[in-house]
C-alpha cells in the first residue's frame, strides 16, 4: 500500500484527501497543529460578526470519519522534511515516512518588511486566532461604552483596512453595511464610526476587470467609505498611519489584509522559493528537482502560458483534487498532462445583500443577483463538507 503524507488541512488539502481517500489502495497521513479547517474565503462575515466562528470552520476529525477511509490524522506540526529518505519529522520529533508528499501549508498575512511597526500594530485575519481578535473588538466598538463616550463628545472611531484588494473591500463593504443598517435610526446616515481603505495601488480591486474596480468604487462610495489610494504605508504608530504622500491618517482600529506570505518547512536541503515564500514547482505541481513531492495551495507558485496565476480557493481546490489524481493515476501507470488552472469567475461580497461578479470571466453581475449566486456557490462548496461542520 503507497502512503500519502498530506501537510496542511486548507483548502488544497482537504480536497487532496478527499479525492485521495476513494483509492482503497493509499494509506492517507494527514498533519496539521489545528483540529479544524478556516475558512478563509467567509473571513469578511466573520470579522464584521455578520457570521459565527461555526460558519467559518470544519472540524477535521468528523470531516474524515465522514469519509470513512483510512486515513489517519495527526494534531502535530511538521517541522521539517528530507526527500533523500522520504521522512517528514514533526513537532513531537517523531518520524515518518512517505512513499508521495504533499505540501498544503497556506500562507500568512505578509506584513511589508519596509514597514517595521505595521506588525506590530494592526491585525490580519489569515488565522481563526486573528480574525477572532478583529471579531470581538468589532462587536465591541458598536456595543462598547468607549465608542458611546466618543459619540457624545462628538469624536469619531476610525477603522482603518489596509489593502484594497478582493479581502480588503469585502470586509470594509460589510462592516461599512453593517453600521449603516444599525445607525438607520439615528437623524443623520452616520454612528461616527469612519471605515477607511489605503492601499499604494491606484485603484481598489487591481488587476481586475475595470467593470468589477467601477461597480466597486461606486459601492463604497454609497458606504460613504473613503479610500486613500496611490500612496504606500511609510510608518505607523499607535494612533496613526502615514502615507508616503505626506497623509496622516488617525485610527482607533487598524485591519492589514494586504497580500500573502507561503508558509514553508525546513528541508535537508534548499529549494527556489520566490518573492512570496512560494515554493516553485513544475507544471505537474512538483517541487523542483523532486517527483514525489507536490505542493499545492498558496504555497505554490503557480505559473501558466508565461503568466503568474494568484492564488485563489478555486486555484487551491484545483490543484488538491489535479495531484490526488495524478498519483492515483501513478499507481494505475497512467498518463499524467501538466496542470491547467481554470477560471470559473469572481464574486465579491460588498455588505448586506450586494456583491459584484464575472460569471466564467465574461457576464458582469451586481447587486441582489450577484449576493444570490454567491450564497449559492459558498453553499455549494459548504455542502462538501456538511456532515462536518464544526458544532
Amino acid at each position: 500500500m503507497k502512503r500519502v503524507i498530506i501537510i496542511g488541512a486548507s483548502y488544497a488539502g482537504l480536497y487532496a484527501l478527499k479525492e485521495l481517500s476513494k483509492n482503497k489502495n493509499i494509506e492517507i497521513l494527514l498533519f496539521d497543529k489545528k483540529d479544524y479547517h478556516y475558512i478563509q474565503v467567509e473571513s469578511y462575515g466573520f470579522v464584521a460578526t455578520k457570521y459565527s466562528i461555526s460558519d467559518v470552520t470544519i472540524n477535521i476529525n468528523k470531516y474524515i470519519d465522514d469519509l470513512n477511509s483510512d486515513i489517519k490524522f495527526y494534531q502535530e506540526e511538521i517541522i521539517s522534511f528530507d526527500a533523500g529518505i522520504k521522512e517528514v519529522v514533526s513537532s513531537n520529533n517523531i518520524s515518518y515516512s512517505y512513499d508521495e508528499l504533499i505540501i498544503a501549508t497556506g500562507s500568512l498575512t505578509n506584513f511589508p518588511p519596509q514597514v517595521p511597526n505595521i506588525q506590530k500594530y494592526s491585525k490580519g485575519i489569515k488565522t481563526l486566532q486573528k480574525a477572532c481578535m478583529v471579531n470581538q473588538s468589532f462587536d465591541s466598538i458598536i456595543n462598547s461604552s468607549v465608542l458611546k463616550e466618543k459619540n457624545k463628545n462628538n469624536m469619531p472611531y476610525n477603522i482603518v483596512i489596509g489593502g484594497a484588494g478582493l479581502s480588503g473591500v469585502e470586509v470594509a463593504a460589510e462592516m461599512a453595511a453593517l453600521l449603516k443598517e444599525k445607525y438607520s435610526f439615528l437623524n443623520n446616515d452616520s454612528s461616527n464610526i469612519n471605515v477607511f481603505i489605503v492601499d499604494g495601488m491606484k485603484t481598489v480591486l487591481p488587476n481586475m476587470d475595470e467593470r468589477l474596480i467601477t461597480a466597486c468604487e461606486k459601492r463604497l462610495d454609497n458606504l460613504n467609505i473613503q479610500t486613500y489610494l496611490g500612496s504606500f504605508i511609510n510608518d505607523v504608530d499607535e494612533k496613526s498611519i502615514y502615507l508616503n504622500n505626506g497623509t496622516v491618517i488617525d485610527y482607533d482600529s487598524f485591519i492589514f489584509t494586504g497580500g500573502i506570505k507561503a508558509v514553508t518547512i525546513n528541508s535537508n536541503k534548499e529549494y527556489e522559493l520566490n518573492k512570496l515564500n512560494q515554493y516553485v514547482v513544475n507544471e505537474y505541481l512538483q517541487l523542483k528537482g523532486e517527483k514525489n513531492i507536490f505542493v499545492i495551495g498558496d504555497a505554490a507558485e503557480v505559473i501558466y502560458e508565461n503568466k503568474y496565476v494568484a492564488p485563489t480557493a478555486q486555484l487551491a481546490i484545483q490543484a488538491g483534487i489535479y495531484v490526488a489524481k495524478f498519483i492515483k493515476n501513478d499507481l494505475s501507470y497512467k498518463y499524467n498532462e501538466a496542470f491547467i488552472p481554470k477560471s470559473n469567475g469572481v464574486l465579491i461580497s460588498l455588505g448586506g445583500s450586494y456583491a459584484i461578479g464575472l460569471v466564467f470571466n465574461k457576464l458582469f453581475i451586481k447587486g441582489y443577483m450577484a449576493h444570490k449566486l454567491k450564497h449559492f456557490v459558498t453553499y455549494m462548496h459548504k455542502s462538501k463538507f456538511k456532515k462536518i461542520r464544526a458544532s
